[in-house]
């Protein structure tokens, strides 16, 4: 099974230059894609891995945003099946392991979106924790049941950094362009309801897969979040 690592990124090479060597070692990951928003990351990639052809790198023509320049990333893949991962967290290997063992031998499924139930503790984070899901799988039919019954819910289907194919990503078009604009810190959340009620998808928290998600003061999350309508995209779940 080859996977492409579809990387969205803005301003965080001090990230990925801990990352790439890692993920170039990484016998899962067949090429490398990333898109950038301004360049300046990439400028800094291809001084140093011009010559690798694992690595692709691409600049926008302008700033799309998390929502679209998450959607870019992946519709440049090669491989159908993407790990689309924020460019300031790291996927280790075991999180590829994880998944394999999950599928067990079998074909991954072009409609699952395959999540990770925790993020690893940090110095200055106890980590994110949806393992109250585990195994469960959310779609259409009980996303809404799941939102109230689970208090965890609003974090798994917002933390994104999951394994997805390109076909299904590409039916969650969004129908609402200003929603989709104005979801900045809640990109994910508006792009998996998209999933659900667009792409019919299944997405499932595979338990024990987990990467390492940092928590910063220069996150997207921590930079737009008071610029979000936060109920508005809730009430889309409620």
């Amino acid at each position: 099974m080859k996977l492409s690592l579809c990387i969205p990124t803005m301003d965080r090479w001090g990230f990925l230059k801990v990352s790439l060597p890692k993920y170039l070692d990484n016998p899962y990951i067949d090429e490398i894609v990333i898109c950038d928003e301004n360049g300046n990351d990439k400028l800094m990639i291809d001084s140093i891995y011009a010559h690798n052809k694992k690595i692709r790198t691409f600049k926008n023509d302008c700033v799309l945003g998390a929502f679209f320049n998450k959607r870019r990333v992946v519709s440049l893949a090669n491989n159908e099946f993407v790990c689309l991962m924020d460019s300031d967290n790291f996927a280790p290997i075991s999180y590829f392991d994880t998944w394999e063992k999950y599928l067990n031998g079998t074909q991954p499924d072009i409609k699952t979106v395959y999540s990770p139930s925790k993020t690893t503790k940090q110095a200055n984070h106890p980590g994110f924790d949806h393992s109250e899901l585990n195994g469960l799988i959310i779609n259409k039919g009980n996303m809404k049941y799941c939102w109230k019954n689970y208090r965890c819910t609003q974090g798994a289907c917002n933390i994104g950094n999951y394994i997805i194919s390109k076909t299904l990503m590409a039916k969650a078009e969004p129908y609402d362009l200003a929603m989709a604009i104005n979801s900045k810190s809640l990109d994910v959340l508006y792009q998996n309801y998209l999933l659900f009620t667009l792409g019919d998808c299944n997405l499932v928290i595979i338990p024990n897969m987990e990467y390492d998600h940092i928590v910063h003061d220069g996150s997207y999350y921590n930079q737009t979040s008071h610029m979000v309508n936060i109920p508005l995209y809730n009430s889309l779940y409620e």
